[in-house]
């Protein structure tokens, strides 16, 4: 067996990337034993190997080459290295935590879609009722953007007067997921309050939605209906390129006593 190994053994032995190789050398983290003068070719040492694997590992593990390099390999002994395992698998369990959550509510998000597209009726105006419904709100649009959860849920927009404010909804895919205790603990989530709605379908931009809430408005005769509209983006910039082909379900509450009221002021 030869005592040293080329750049490219390592690589076929470890199925590494030359390159990776290269880059472990430039800072200092697996520096070749001996190295040509002449063509600047690198060879390692056959114990080498269990340094490489180890570092592979970490890793492997989620830790970085700088937490490598600055601190695992200098201090390695059964103590020190139980103690960074139990912090690291801490880390990876809480980022799979977040992983899980975040997947939770992008099957939310697809199930929301995939239950109302099939009910979408341009021209029909009907009256819904709907149980208590829950969201986390957003506040303005100047706030929107940097806000994770405009991303992963479905968006609700309230609109009174000449102002609106977003929020995220939490919408109910029969298992409750988003709702989970320990996903909530930490969090203040708002209420649509439950009731009747009178309800119909925008499509297109955002900027006309004004025109179809009034004209779900005026389908409504004698209704006593709330100030307040609510909007809720089934097919968005998300989900389509084409802004004329955006869907808006416009909700309007109906106001069924005065308890209601004072709850749907609320919003």
């Amino acid at each position: 067996m030869n005592k040293t190994l080329s750049i490219g053994e390592i690589s076929a032995l470890f199925n590494l990337n030359v390159q990776t190789l290269i880059y472990y050398d430039s800072i200092g983290l697996l520096v070749p034993a001996e190295r040509n003068p002449k063509n600047g070719y690198r060879r390692y040492r056959f114990d080498q190997i269990y340094k490489l694997a180890t570092i592979r590992y970490l890793h492997r593990l989620g830790y970085s080459l700088k937490e490598i390099h600055a601190s695992y390999l200098e201090s390695r002994d059964i103590d020190s290295t139980l103690e960074q395992l139990r912090n690291q698998s801490s880390i990876i369990r809480k980022k799979a935590e977040n992983l899980l959550n975040t997947d939770r509510a992008i099957q939310q998000k697809i199930h929301f879609i995939e239950q109302e597209l099939p009910n979408v009726d341009i021209d029909r105006v009907s009256i819904k009722e709907f149980p208590d419904r829950y969201y986390f709100p957003i506040g303005g649009e100047e706030l929107l953007y940097g806000d994770d959860w405009f991303y992963l849920n479905p968006t609700v927009v309230f609109y009174k007067g000449d102002s609106k404010y977003f929020g995220a909804y939490l919408f109910d895919d029969g298992e409750n997921t988003i709702l989970q205790k320990e996903m909530t603990d930490s969090l203040r989530f708002s209420v649509i309050p439950a009731g009747r709605f009178l309800c119909g379908y925008h499509q297109g931009a955002y900027g006309q939605i004004y025109e179809s809430a009034q004209r779900i408005r005026k389908a409504g005769g004698e209704l006593d209906l709330a100030e307040i509209s609510i909007k809720f983006n089934i097919i968005d910039q998300f989900v389509e390129r084409d802004s004329t082909n955006y869907i808006t379900e416009v909700q309007i509450p109906i106001i069924d006593s005065e308890e209601h009221r004072e709850r749907l002021l609320c919003l």
